[in-house]
């Protein structure tokens, strides 16, 4: 079996994808994904200046959706003149769908992303995130990052009883640490499981390692395809 853990609202292009190349997906949605109703003070001050920033970071197809509707409350999407940079294909996707160009690393990742900004000569950056974010753009900088947090990440913990219950041995996608993380909360004796993780990136995939939590699969990239192509 074949779980799919990623929130609802950006599993549509999964399912599709999956049914097209004979892939059954059962869908437990971990997690789901929504605007964040406040911003703080300091987030409001830094939109007031975003015209100052060099580049604008956006770290998934969640912080570009809802990252913009915070923007437009304070300028036309039209009339940022910052470099943009996308962590990977869905969100330059997503971006393009408004109307902005951006760059793309050649690796998918908070690495990528900070080589090509310093390729790029990049520094003064704004960070556009979920609430979940883990700072680990800052820790290649080695130093705090501006950062606009346009989403929540709420745990959905009701669905964590259908893990308990599914079948030893079974593959689940896992795109985040929060979601494992949420899983290794809650779930006991999650290694007797036998389950095969199917990661997103190499950092996912040394954590769950370190766990001794089963069997870890760390696909070539996040994209859908890839993280497919891995659980054959």
């Amino acid at each position: 079996m074949i779980i799919n853990t990623r929130p609802e609202k950006l599993s549509r292009d999964l399912n599709y994808l999956a049914k097209s190349i004979d892939i059954e997906l059962t869908n437990i949605p971990l997690t789901e994904v929504k605007i964040k109703d406040f911003l703080t003070q300091d987030e409001i001050e830094l939109l007031k200046k975003i015209s100052t920033f060099e580049g604008i970071v956006f770290t998934s197809s969640s912080a570009c959706k809802y990252g913009i509707k915070k923007i437009q409350d304070f300028m036309e999407i039209d009339d940022l003149r910052s470099s943009i940079y996308a962590i990977g294909p869905a969100t330059k996707k997503e971006l393009a769908e408004h109307g902005l160009e951006s760059f793309l690393p050649k690796e998918f990742n908070s690495e990528g992303i900070y080589k090509m900004l310093q390729d790029h000569r990049v520094d003064n950056i704004l960070l556009v995130c979920g609430t979940n974010n883990e700072a680990i753009l800052e820790e290649y900088f080695n130093r705090k990052i501006p950062k606009l947090e346009a989403y929540d990440v709420i745990p959905l913990k009701f669905n964590i009883a259908k893990l308990r219950v599914i079948p030893k041995a079974s593959s689940l996608l896992i795109f985040n640490l929060a979601t494992f993380k949420l899983i290794e909360d809650e779930v006991e004796d999650l290694s007797k499981k036998n389950f095969t993780w199917i990661c997103a990136s190499q950092r996912i995939g040394e954590y769950i390692e370190n766990r001794k939590a089963g069997t870890v699969v760390v696909s070539a990239t996040p994209s859908n395809e890839d993280m497919l192509k891995s659980c054959i």
